[in-house]
């Protein structure tokens, strides 16, 4: 009886120890797996500090600042890498927001230093905070070497939208908050209002960041040696979104093989992975019409359906080489196109840039 009793108590003791060790390996991976997640994204980190703090700051006012820091710098920090894994040569990728002691700076040590200067007024409106924080750095960083060289009216479109989508996917009371005090007024432009409108039919099927912000950041990117007449840089503008709003509103069965080849713009978009094609024709049809592109295009935008992607991969892998393109970025996105009755449907697409080799002059 004895021996029983001493090896239940054995098997119970092994028992709850194991149950221990098991609880601490599982506590231990997932804190290094939080750890990992937060290092990799350090947004969702700004964000997390910014729940905690928000809490804390209804126990202690001195939590407000830390609060506000984190809130607008997760936001923004977040948006910003969406939009630099569609977009290359960003002119900034990441925020950091610091307080400042106003009565010790000055305008000089603003310039000196590089630095957007937004001073927010004490206020519990933190959806307020965050409009103007948002609308102050869009205007200041978002395509700021293209906004030399285009028009007032599409700096300030490209502005709205930009910030309209930067906070659509926030509480709904901070966007009414950006209607009402940014929005509201700039869409009495007619102007600012059709190109708000058609920025929403390109962004619908994909095509607004990748392709319009892609384009204009390239053509802030171009030095211009010679003398340059400002109202063809506006018009080539035009041209260019109603070019990718035309073609946004193509059905599926329109094929639209004009390429734009404005004086600073230059590039195609080529569908590849038709279903019809690759089961009759393979890679070679779509090699060889790679192999037609004009010479002077500087940018290749090759798009099909998510499941092409090793189709298009491959195709691109057989002939860059003869075409002197290299690939600058790829992704994948949800979309909305048209059917053939030009009703509207949703895909999972692709998209591989591609860029020239032979491009010349550019800075950074």
């Amino acid at each position: 009886m004895l021996m029983n009793i001493r090896f239940s108590l054995f098997e119970e003791v092994n028992f709850n120890f194991n149950i221990n060790i098991s609880l601490w390996m599982v506590s231990t991976f997932a804190l290094g797996g939080l750890f990992i997640y937060y290092l990799k994204n350090p947004e969702k980190f700004e964000k997390l500090v910014a729940l905690i703090t928000g809490f804390l700051k209804r126990l202690s006012q001195k939590f407000d600042k830390t609060y506000i820091k984190y809130d607008l710098q997760g936001k923004i920090n977040d948006y910003l890498k969406q939009v630099s894994k569609k977009v290359k040569h960003l002119d900034v990728e990441k925020i950091t927001i610091d307080w400042l002691d106003v009565e010790n700076q000055t305008r000089e040590s603003y310039l000196k230093n590089g630095q957007l200067v937004l001073r927010l007024h004490k206020s519990d409106n933190q959806n307020q905070n965050i409009v103007n924080a948002s609308m102050a750095f869009i205007g200041y960083a978002f395509l700021k070497k293209a906004k030399s060289y285009i028009a007032k009216y599409q700096r300030e479109s490209l502005d709205i939208y930009a910030c309209y989508d930067l906070l659509r996917s926030e509480k709904s009371d901070i966007l009414d908050q950006f209607v009402q005090d940014f929005m509201k007024e700039k869409m009495d432009n007619s102007k600012i209002a059709d190109l708000f409108e058609k920025y929403t039919e390109i962004n619908k099927v994909g095509l607004f960041y990748p392709i319009l912000v892609q384009e204009l950041t390239f053509l802030g990117e171009k030095v211009f040696s010679k003398k340059r007449d400002p109202n063809k840089i506006f018009e080539e503008v035009i041209s260019l979104i109603n070019y990718l709003y035309n073609y946004s509103k193509r059905k599926i069965s329109e094929d639209m093989i004009n390429d734009f080849n404005g004086q600073y713009c230059k590039f195609a978009i080529r569908i590849i992975g038709k279903k019809f094609k690759v089961n009759r024709e393979g890679e070679t049809v779509y090699i060889n019409n790679l192999l037609k592109i004009n010479f002077g295009c500087e940018t290749l935008y090759l798009i099909g359906n998510a499941s092409n992607k090793d189709f298009i991969k491959s195709v691109v892998n057989r002939c860059k080489n003869q075409i002197k393109y290299s690939i600058l970025a790829e992704n994948s996105y949800s979309a909305v196109i048209k059917d053939f009755d030009g009703e509207d449907f949703d895909v999972n697409s692709y998209l591989m840039i591609l860029r020239s080799d032979k491009i010349e002059v550019y800075h950074r």
